[in-house]
């Protein structure tokens, strides 16, 4: 079953920031016996631009605190047009199961934009995945 996140630039924060619609458990990856993929692609207002190069000094995607362990997430692709960043989650165990929070980076109107790791308020809206 493919985890399909959209992004979105949210102008009503200062900066503005990278949002990830993580509604209705789409950041929730099931236990499955094959390996599942997950995408995000830039939409709406951020359709313009483009994820930065997993080269770049601010990649566009990138693990955040610890790691998951080896093994359970493939290596992010960008797409030829740089407007999706896929992985594959192979969550098959209990051992592959657990709570990633990550980053991503976007340009967009040549600024580069990220997803929030914590709010103004601390409230926190890291993006994550959920292996379940």
């Amino acid at each position: 079953m493919p985890n399909n996140l959209h992004v979105t630039l949210d102008t009503s924060t200062t900066p503005p920031c990278l949002d990830i619609d993580q509604s209705n458990g789409a950041n929730h990856v099931s236990r499955s016996p094959s390996a599942q993929t997950i995408t995000w692609q830039l939409t709406g207002n951020a359709a313009s631009g483009s994820f930065d190069a997993q080269s770049d000094p601010e990649p566009g995607f990138a693990w955040v605190g610890t790691p998951p362990p080896a093994g359970i997430f493939g290596p992010p692709t960008l797409s030829p047009n740089g407007n999706e960043i896929t992985m594959s989650d192979l969550n098959n165990s209990a051992s592959t199961a657990g709570d990633w929070i990550y980053q991503l980076s976007a340009t967009i109107g040549n600024v580069t934009y990220q997803s929030k790791k914590t709010s103004i308020t601390e409230q926190t809206t890291d993006p994550t995945i959920k292996n379940r």
